[in-house]
């Protein structure tokens, strides 16, 4: 497994697919306040194909003016709201931006940074990232928003954006807003200094999923968390300081078709991890 995975990683051609990720919108702020900020709401609302929901992003980004996270250290929801009232994304209605806005606001006034805000949960800093996940995303679901909704009740579009790792799921938005933050090699941006990369747990969307079957990274069937353990402890194997540095070349090989989660002689040929693909092993069934 390891010299078919270091040659993708090696090889995979980065820049060329960084402009359909998700990671584009908060690499274009070069002030790592503002990076930070793009970077969480970019993660929450990075559900779907980045070409829907980059579109109503887009719109937030366009209110927020050249520095978000001023935007956001400043927000009043009565004065401000009104700037959201045109989005819309699936789950998430303009309420549910305002709230965002309103934590985060809370959040940096309380902490400065949000990866202080991370770290005043973080009481293992040698341990699994779960237990300071989950406080870092309690921040958010139990901050004060009677504002936003006034009967006491969070939306189902708010608490979309927080899933709590307690819950069993892959909370594969949340560990993609930690790769980003806290890698030191490209395509990351590694602003958290204050996290190992070796505590990270892989995003698990259904690029990842099927890429990872496919290679024998893991048997599991069910998206959740256990299987973003199962994945990692596999890559750790390989990679133990840094085991989702595979993340985005095995994400993207499978998005822009390079894999076809089936035997094809002639997409799969070029392919390094075709000798460890379940589809090229063994003789081929009808």
């Amino acid at each position: 497994m390891r010299g078919p995975l270091e040659q993708l990683y090696r090889d995979f051609d980065y820049a060329a697919r960084v402009e359909r990720d998700a990671i584009r919108f908060p690499l274009r702020y070069p002030d790592p306040r503002d990076r930070e900020v793009v970077a969480l709401l970019t993660a929450c609302l990075a559900y779907g194909r980045v070409d829907l929901f980059g579109r109503e992003l887009e719109r937030v980004l366009n209110e927020m003016g050249s520095s978000p996270a001023e935007f956001i250290v400043h927000f009043d929801p009565a004065r401000d709201g009104e700037a959201f009232a045109r989005f819309r994304y699936r789950f998430n209605r303009p309420r549910d931006i305002i709230a965002f806005c309103v934590a985060i606001r809370d959040a940096l006034a309380r902490h400065g940074t949000l990866e202080k805000c991370f770290l005043a949960g973080d009481s293992d800093a040698g341990g699994p990232i779960g237990p300071a996940l989950e406080r870092f995303v309690r921040v958010f679901l139990e901050a004060e928003l009677g504002q936003v909704f006034p009967r006491g009740r969070l939306s189902r579009g708010y608490r979309h954006l927080f899933p709590l790792p307690s819950a069993g799921g892959p909370c594969k938005r949340l560990h993609l807003f930690l790769r980003w933050m806290v890698r030191r090699e490209a395509p990351d941006f590694g602003l958290w200094t204050s996290v190992s990369p070796a505590r990270l747990l892989i995003p698990v969307d259904t690029h990842v999923e099927n890429m990872s079957r496919a290679i024998g990274l893991t048997r599991r069937r069910s998206r959740n968390w256990r299987m973003a353990e199962e994945i990692t402890a596999a890559l750790a194997a390989v990679d133990p300081g840094d085991p989702v540095k595979y993340d985005f070349a095995l994400c993207h090989k499978r998005m822009s078709g390079d894999c076809r989660d089936r035997r094809d002689a002639v997409v799969c040929a070029p392919c390094g991890l075709r000798v460890v693909c379940r589809h090229w092993r063994g003789k081929r069934r009808g």
